[in-house]
């Protein structure tokens, strides 16, 4: 499947000719609601009092225009409708690619019954009682539906997320449609995906245009699209990033996911029950070839999974580092800039709450890469993403910014700093395989 940044011009929600710095706070924008989203729903399965997670939903005024579930979409076709060529015979929409939901989902007509509430959308929403695939599945009668989990005859999905956002589904059988390699539409029968009927506090809103349908489920479960396809994907998927928000890389399943010549570095993923997470063993951290020697118990995974940790989200921009990991690499990296003179420490920039920046006089000095040290594995940073240039809250003045968020419950590694890498989710092995690679050339 075509990923597209959500930003770029292939996409529904492309806002047109930003400038650098606009694109900059929307990226932040996106990372911050996708990192309340994590730690509000891990605070949850945890039965913690969620008050107590970093950011408390109720505390964000005003409302996050952005929702919290990806940086990129993918679009499919879904149903059988009567059609004459060259129309094509299913309705297409857009859903955001999600690693951290388990559930795909799609807006259905029946939220537009009485009682029910629909989000708005630019597209009237999916007409399932039209579709000649379409199939409901009965309550009990299906391994994805679990006791008592049922609405009248039929097994039913309850999600409920940061602020409120309620999405009630039908579990159901479709035909979807993608797009393959020769160009025409590959259809893959019988689906499973949550056919939402009733949505609360929810909303692709003004900034996504009302374009956005759905999410695709790529996390760690059974019924998750990955895992109830393996028919299909094999249990195995791959990602290939760019910053490069114009060019366009691909989601690749099964026997399509290439094995890159240089080989791979292979890293554990680690599962715990009902969170759909990827987590790794995140170890040490290394900035210009020193380890930094950082407790490892500060990357340890607590509470069954529900704190702490290291997880790989392609939904965050950027890389949110645990607090003392943080000042860790803030510590080294200060030291290391006192050599150079014409860099000066200071300043605020204007909007990312990015926490070191630094003014500078041309030529700038030559930068450092940091490595995070996984399980057997490393994952190199190059200077251009570790460092971001940023407006200054003194007009006309530029920052030179370590593009990392400081954290207080765990490490989210963002899609910026997984970029022009391949990484493969080996979901058989339960390995996560990775290796440095041109996004733009068709990954």
């Amino acid at each position: 499947m075509e990923l597209i940044h959500v930003d770029s011009p292939a996409s529904p929600l492309y806002p047109g000719n930003i400038s650098y710095e606009e694109e900059i706070q929307r990226l932040t924008d996106r990372s911050i609601a996708r990192a309340q989203h994590l730690h509000y729903t891990l605070a949850s399965l945890g039965n913690n009092n969620v008050s107590q997670t970093i950011i408390n939903p109720l505390d964000i005024r005003p409302r996050l225009e952005f929702h919290p579930y990806g940086s990129y979409l993918v679009q499919v076709g879904i149903g059988t409708f009567d059609a004459t060529f060259p129309a094509r015979s299913f309705n297409t929409y857009y859903l955001y690619t999600d690693t951290g939901s388990i559930l795909t989902w799609a807006l259905c007509e029946d939220c537009l019954k009485p009682g029910n509430q629909c989000f708005q959308t630019k597209e009237p929403p999916f007409p399932n009682s039209k579709s000649k695939s379409y199939v409901a599945l009965c309550c009990n009668q299906n391994p994805f539906c679990k006791t008592g989990q049922c609405t009248g005859p039929y097994c039913s999905q309850h999600d409920v997320y940061m602020g409120g956002t309620v999405v009630n589904s039908i579990l159901s059988a479709e035909n979807f449609n993608f797009l393959s390699i020769s160009g025409q539409p590959l259809m893959l029968p019988g689906v499973v995906f949550g056919c939402a009927y009733d949505t609360r506090k929810i909303g692709f809103g003004r900034l996504e245009e009302f374009k956005i349908a759905g999410i695709l489920g790529l996390g760690y479960a059974p019924i998750s699209f990955p895992l109830q396809q393996s028919y299909q994907t094999g249990k195995v998927f791959s990602m290939c990033l760019t910053r490069q928000r114009e060019i366009q890389t691909y989601l690749r399943f099964g026997k399509d996911v290439p094995t890159p010549p240089g080989g791979l570095r292979v890293t554990k993923l680690v599962f715990f029950k009902d969170i759909p997470y990827y987590y790794v063993n995140l170890l040490d951290i290394s900035v210009h070839g020193q380890k930094l020697l950082i407790d490892p118990n500060v990357f340890a995974v607590r509470n069954q999974g529900t704190s702490g940790g290291c997880i790989m989200d392609n939904g965050s921009s950027f890389t949110f580092l645990i607090r003392p990991a943080f000042n860790a690499v803030v510590q080294f990296l200060e030291m290391y800039f006192m050599r150079f003179p014409r860099l000066f420490k200071g300043g605020r920039p204007l909007g990312p709450p990015f926490e070191l920046c630094y003014k500078w006089m041309t030529p700038l000095p030559p930068l450092p890469t940091l490595t995070f040290h996984f399980e057997n594995a490393d994952l190199v940073i190059n200077p251009e993403d570790l460092f971001i240039k940023v407006n200054a809250e003194q007009q006309g003045n530029y920052l030179l910014c370590l593009a990392f968020i400081a954290d207080d419950a765990r490490t989210i590694l963002g899609s910026v700093h997984q970029s022009n890498y391949l990484f493969i989710y080996d979901l058989n092995q339960k390995l996560l395989k990775f290796a440095p690679e041109d996004c733009s050339k068709n990954s």
